[in-house]
Order: C-alpha cells, then sequence, then structure tokens
C-alpha cells in the first residue's frame, strides 16, 4: 500500500513538473522580438514569480530562440589578446567582452555554446542567482574515444537554487520538433543528474570535477561514445565499460541493466549500408545484446533507429 502511495505522489510530482515546463516554454515562445538582455530580464520577471521559474525561462528563451551556430574551431573561442594595466582591469575588460557576446547573441539569436552559456549567466546575475560558468570538453564524434582532449572545446552553467547547485546545458537543451517544423525545448538538460553528466562533459577545474565524482581525463576519454537517446533510456551500461573493443573476438557482449525491452535494437559499422539486428537476451533488469561480427571500425548501436551509443573496434 506505501508502495502504491509512493507511486502516486511520483506520478502526480512528475505530471506536475512536465505540465510547469510546457507552461514556461509556451510563454517565451512568444519572446520572439527581444533585442537585449535586459529586456529579457524584464519580460521574465513580469511573467514568473518564483526564481525556479524565471531560470527556467531562461533556459527555455535561449534553446527555443538562439540558433546554434556550428563552427569549425577547435577552441570554446578564437584566442585573442587583451592588453591590461592590471586584475581588476583585466576583469573590466573580460566583462566587457562577454557582456558584446550577449548582446550580439541576443541580437541576432545565433550563437555557440560559449554565447548560450554567458546568457544564461547574464541573466541568472540579473535575478540575482548564485551561477558559475563550467569550461571543460565534450566529445562530439566516435572517433574521439581514447583521444586525449588537447583543448577546451565546450562550456555549461551551474546555478545554486535553495542551496543546491544544478548543472545546466543550453545548448544540449536545443531540440526540433519536425512535425512542427520549429525549434523545441529539451528540459532534460536543465538540472542534469550527475551520473548523466559524467557520461558526456568533463570540467577543467578540480572544483567541478570533484563537484561530478568524475573519474581521470584518461578514463573519461576512453569512455564508449553516448548520445542523447541512451541518456534519455535511463539504462545504465554494465559492460563493457571501456569505449575501445577487439576484433578479434568472434562475438562482442553488450549488456545493459533497465534497457526498456520494447526498444527497437539495431547496430551498424561504419562501413556497412545497412543496420543489422543483434542477439538479444534478457535476464531480469540485464539485457544482453550479442553483435557476431570481427570487422573493425565504428561499431554504432541505435535505439529506436537513432544513434545511442558508439564503440571503436581495432585489432
Amino acid at each position: 500500500m506505501k508502495r502504491i502511495i509512493y507511486l502516486l505522489i511520483s506520478l502526480h510530482f512528475f505530471i506536475a513538473q512536465a505540465q510547469s515546463n510546457f507552461l514556461i516554454k509556451n510563454k517565451v515562445r512568444g519572446y520572439k522580438n527581444v533585442g537585449t538582455s535586459y529586456e529579457l530580464f524584464q519580460k521574465i520577471d513580469k511573467d514568473f514569480t518564483t526564481k525556479i521559474s524565471k531560470i527556467k525561462a531562461v533556459y527555455a528563451w535561449i534553446t527555443l530562440h538562439i540558433k546554434y551556430q556550428v563552427s569549425d574551431s577547435k577552441f570554446i573561442h578564437e584566442p585573442e589578446q587583451i592588453l591590461y594595466f592590471n586584475e581588476e582591469d583585466l576583469a573590466r575588460k573580460l566583462k566587457a567582452k562577454n557582456d558584446r557576446l550577449v548582446e550580439k547573441a541576443i541580437s541576432e539569436k545565433s550563437g555557440v555554446c560559449e554565447h548560450m552559456a554567458l546568457v544564461f549567466n547574464k541573466l541568472c546575475d540579473y535575478f540575482g542567482v548564485e551561477n558559475e560558468l563550467i569550461k571543460g570538453y565534450v566529445r562530439n564524434t566516435p572517433e574521439e574515444i581514447g583521444v586525449r582532449p588537447k583543448f577546451k572545446n565546450h562550456i555549461w552553467n551551474v546555478v545554486k537554487l535553495d542551496g543546491i547547485w544544478m548543472l545546466i546545458d543550453a545548448t544540449y537543451g536545443i531540440d526540433y520538433d519536425r512535425n512542427l517544423d520549429r525549434p523545441e525545448c529539451d528540459f532534460s538538460y536543465f538540472d542534469i543528474p550527475k551520473n548523466q553528466m559524467r557520461l558526456t562533459h568533463y570540467p577543467s577545474k578540480k572544483k567541478w570535477i570533484d563537484f561530478l565524482e568524475q573519474q581521470s581525463i584518461n578514463k573519461f576519454s576512453a569512455l564508449p561514445m553516448f548520445w542523447e537517446v541512451f541518456i534519455k533510456a535511463k539504462a545504465t551500461l554494465i559492460n563493457p565499460s571501456n569505449g575501445k573493443l577487439e576484433s578479434g573476438a568472434a562475438k562482442k557482449f553488450i549488456t545493459f541493466r533497465n534497457l526498456n525491452e520494447n526498444l527497437k535494437i539495431t547496430y551498424k559499422f561504419n562501413d556497412d549500408l545497412y543496420a543489422r539486428k543483434p542477439i538479444v537476451k534478457r535476464s531480469g533488469d540485464f539485457t544482453n545484446v550479442i553483435i557476431d561480427s570481427t570487422k573493425k571500425g565504428i561499431l554504432t548501436l541505435y535505439f529506436n533507429n537513432t544513434s545511442a551509443l558508439a564503440f571503436k573496434v581495432i585489432d
């Protein structure tokens, strides 16, 4: 009986949360003509009452209205020289530079991860919410498995509400509704669970490495490549934990816990024309995916025809 009551309370909370996010998203979708950070602050401050709803509104506005610009640069931003006389002068010039990036992103409705993180940072400052920018590393392709990053290539946010730090990545929260042909907001990347963040993000500062309880950069680099579909599946990869597999093994065994049995699982090597069905065996909470192949290259697993995770198969 207690379990049933708990499940009902949890379901009620989930539905209320989803409705709240839906209302926030629909409200800020109408902020199409906002041209400055202060104008955005004023509209959100007028339409929302609690700090959490205001911060969610900032997140939703960024994901719905700022178009991500693909960049070939390996850096978060291109290096530049700043002449300064002392630390105070440097801080002032860096703030002025960041403010210019914020206003440019809002007025032009486009930018890269740095612009989105800075916009979020600026609005949090307006609302008096403690926050920090986190610079670090993410991987963009399976070819990066086992490759230690040389440059910081991503930036995201963390905010403190009610004494608790919340991880936020508006860049990853950008989605697209193909049915309605319009940008969409994915709230999965607002208050990201640590165990999820550890799979895809590596901070450069020790403070946030410790906060995430993240492993070493070498172990992070060696992980399989995880995509959004795997994260949303709420499953756990049990084995293998290393993203590199040996081609000599006739069978590749990939084990998951709590993987939805209704998911359609297929796989493909990078030189295959079509995806194939693996052998799938289930026992209790565990799902064993068996791939019978000695091929080399990038091995990608698909959940419902969408890339979920990948391995690099080598000699």
